[in-house]
This record gives C-alpha cells, sequence and structure tokens, in this order.
C-alpha cells in the first residue's frame, strides 16, 4: 500500500527526535531458493531525564526522575512474494518518580483499544512498571493487485506533521519521547489500485467494544505534483469526512486537510472539524516546517480547559492532545555534518498564549547506534488541577530533560 505522506501526530516531532539509525535485519533462515526467509530486527533503547512540573494539586515533588529501557523484537516471515507474516515483541521498563500521570516523558502515548489482549504486566509497584505486548501479529497477502492486511498492525492516514489531524487509528502524542515505532491497532486493511493515478485503501478496526468497531475508506488520487485524498469513516460513534492536499514542486511541498465529524451517534449531532495547513522547505541538509491548526472541539480559552481534559474523548482516546482549539507550529532539522543532526520545534497555543520548545542534539556513535540529549521547555503560566485552574496549556507542561541512547539490529 501507498500511503500519502505523513504520520501522527509527532512525525515530525519523530523527525526531530530521532535522527534514524539505518536498521540491519538478521536473516535467521533461507530456503535455497531465496524466496523464503525469517529474520529479525528491532531496537534496544534507553531514555532517561528529569521533569520539573507546573502542575500543581497532584502532590508532584519539585522534581521527577523517569527512565524507560525498551526491547523491540521484530520478527519477520517472508513468502516469496506472496505473504508476509510479522510478530512484534515489546518489552518496557519504567521507572518514574512519581505514580501521579505524567503529560511529558515516557508512555504518555494511550495504547489503542483491543479486544484480544496481548499483553501482561509483569511489575506495577511504586511507580516502576515492567510490561511484555505483541505490539504487531499481522499476516500480509499481495494478491495482485490487490494488498490484504489482517491482524495488529500501525495505520496511518494524512498529511499533517506537527498536529494530526486524520491519524484516528492510532496517534503518538507529541509529548512522548519514545517515537520509534507506533503502536499496533487490531484492524483488517485491503489497498486496491483504481486506475494508473489513484487507489482505495479500506480499514476495518477494532477499538475494544464492539459498538466502537470502527471503519474507512480513503480514495488518493496522484496527480502529478498534487497528491489529493477523500475519506469517509465510523470512527468509534463519529460518522466522519475527510480531505486533503499535497503539492510538491521544486524545494517546498504546501499541505492541508481537514477532518470533520458530520454526525455524533451518541450525542445525535454534528461536532466541529479540525483543520490543518502547513508549507515543508527541503534545501540541502535544512528542512523547516510551518504549521497552523484549528482544533474544533478545544476549549475556547484557560478558563474550560479543565472541563474539557475530564470529559473530552478525543483526549481519552488518543485521538488528540489538545486542550485549546487555535494553534501554531514551526520545526527545523539542520545536518551539522554526517553524524550529527541538530533539531528544534516550537508548538505555540495562539490563544492563552503558551508554547512548548523542543529541542535535540544527535549523534551517530556507530552504525546503527546514536546518542541524543535533548529538552522540552513549557513557556506560560502552569496550572492548579485541584482548583481546576489553568494559567496556560503548554506552560504548564514545566520542563524535561533527556539522554536517549538507541541501537537498532
Amino acid at each position: 500500500m501507498r500511503r500519502a505522506g505523513g504520520a501522527a501526530v509527532a512525525a515530525a516531532v519523530a523527525l526531530l527526535l530521532t535522527a534514524g539509525a539505518a536498521r540491519a535485519e538478521v536473516t535467521l533462515v533461507e530456503s535455497d531458493d531465496g524466496e523464503t526467509t525469517f529474520g529479525l530486527g528491532g531496537y534496544a533503547r534507553e531514555l532517561s531525564g528529569v521533569q520539573l512540573p507546573a502542575i500543581e494539586g497532584l502532590g508532584l515533588p519539585d522534581a521527577i526522575g523517569l527512565s524507560q529501557a525498551l526491547l523491540r523484537l521484530e520478527w519477520k516471515l517472508v513468502v516469496g512474494q506472496v505473504a508476509t507474516f510479522e510478530v512484534h515483541d515489546r518489552l518496557a521498563l519504567t521507572v518514574t518518580g512519581s505514580e501521579a500521570p505524567l503529560g511529558l516523558g515516557v508512555g504518555v502515548t494511550p495504547a489503542p483499544g483491543r479486544s484480544v489482549e496481548l499483553s501482561s504486566t509483569i511489575v506495577d509497584e511504586g511507580g516502576t512498571t515492567l510490561e511484555h505486548d505483541v505490539d504487531r501479529l499481522v499476516l500480509r497477502l499481495f494478491l495482485g493487485r490487490v494488498d490484504v492486511a489482517v491482524g495488529r498492525q500501525a495505520v496511518t492516514w494524512g498529511t499533517s506533521g506537527l498536529f494530526t489531524v486524520a491519524d484516528v487509528w492510532a496517534a503518538f502524542s507529541p509529548f512522548d519521547l519514545d517515537t520509534s515505532q507506533k503502536r499496533g491497532v487490531d484492524a483488517v486493511r485491503v489497498g486496491a489500485p483504481l486506475g494508473e493515478r489513484a487507489e482505495l485503501d479500506v480499514i476495518v478496526a477494532d477499538r475494544g467494544r464492539a459498538e466502537d468497531v470502527s471503519a474507512g475508506a480513503r480514495v488518493t488520487a496522484y496527480l502529478g505534483e498534487a497528491d489529493v485524498y477523500v475519506a469517509a469513516a465510523k470512527a468509534w460513534r463519529e460518522l466522519a469526512v475527510a480531505a486533503g492536499v499535497s503539492w510538491a514542486f521544486d524545494e517546498v511541498k504546501l499541505r492541508a486537510e481537514v477532518w470533520w465529524p458530520v454526525w455524533d451517534l451518541d450525542e445525535e449531532g454534528p461536532l466541529r472539524p479540525r483543520a490543518t495547513a502547513g508549507v515543508d522547505w527541503f534545501h540541502g541538509d535544512l528542512t523547516l516546517t510551518l504549521e497552523g491548526h484549528w482544533h474544533g472541539e478545544g476549549a475556547a480559552g484557560p478558563a474550560g480547559y479543565a472541563a474539557y481534559a475530564a470529559t473530552s474523548r478525543e483526549l481519552a482516546r488518543g485521538e488528540s492532545f489538545w486542550l485549546g482549539r487555535g494553534y501554531a507550529g514551526a520545526a527545523a532539522r539542520y545536518e551539522l555534518t554526517e553524524q550529527l543532526a541538530l533539531s528544534v520545534s516550537v508548538i505555540a497555543n495562539v490563544v492563552d498564549p503558551s508554547a512548548l520548545i523542543v529541542t535535540s542534539l544527535r549523534y551517530d556513535v556507530a552504525q546503527n547506534v546514536d546518542l541524543g540529549v535533548g529538552a522540552f521547555d513549557g513557556v506560560g503560566g502552569g496550572a492548579d488541577v485541584a482548583a481546576g485552574r489553568f494559567e496556560s496549556e503548554l506552560g504548564a507542561y514545566g520542563h524535561l530533560v533527556y539522554l536517549d541512547l538507541a541501537a537498532w539490529f
């Protein structure tokens, strides 16, 4: 299946935080004709940091230490040009200095709802958890012009970078340090061409409850320098339509898309749309991104943040991560040398106003091994959760400095 550019909410932030070492999958078994192979890839990653929260009312200390060690084993069977079967084992050891939920750091991306639970908690005590999860279990069939994927898999829709609009299947939190692999959603996905310049993408996804089973269809047209898509979906308990366009010319790419839940099956009425428009500039070793975002269902101002955070289904299911309505963002990545890259992004709530500044410096220590240092810095007033008071949204995230070591295989 060809994907229409963009990833989850952290697609651009992932680009900024992760230089992306090359994979070096190991072939464990290979048939005599080379058509059938069984291999192992994956990564080991350790993220450690210190967070200085700006939220009162949760009993948080002035400084919180956090650490997460991740091991992901990616098993893959390839049967000629006909099928692949993938299984990913995800083992995560997370240690924090507080049992209260953290807004920044590790493990802040909600896992997709699943009717079949293939995870187990080995340790959960005193801010320390050790979890194992089968995060991929997917059979892919290549049936001539039709591709079919059945099982737990990563699914991405949309063209947005900093502000996700249409990535409703499973999205990254922009405040999570681990953006190596998107969490898997249980789904059946079918992709098929529609002539020479268009393709159809159909998804039926489990969301954990029978009434929340979701499905969607997207048609993407490739019109020379422009890609255009239209989509319709039942996402959880909402009927929605979406559309997007991206146009690349020279060193510039323009993007725009909208997701509109036209009917809420529970409240029996329409919801406000989400929309993002952006531009990317690629020039040698420098990449720049600018985006504006309208989050229609968000609160109109700080006075409504607490109520929205407590009642929003978008936030609870990890479809959106914003409390307000109007945002602007900018991101830049520059390769200082072949081994060293500097990244900076700024996400701003234009109503508060407040901002979150994300910086990262990554160094390729060796082939498939890289080291990163970085920080998240909230600019703006804090919050008192007990009093239900927010001075600003992004300032309430406080500050986080971290160290990240990753080895890919």
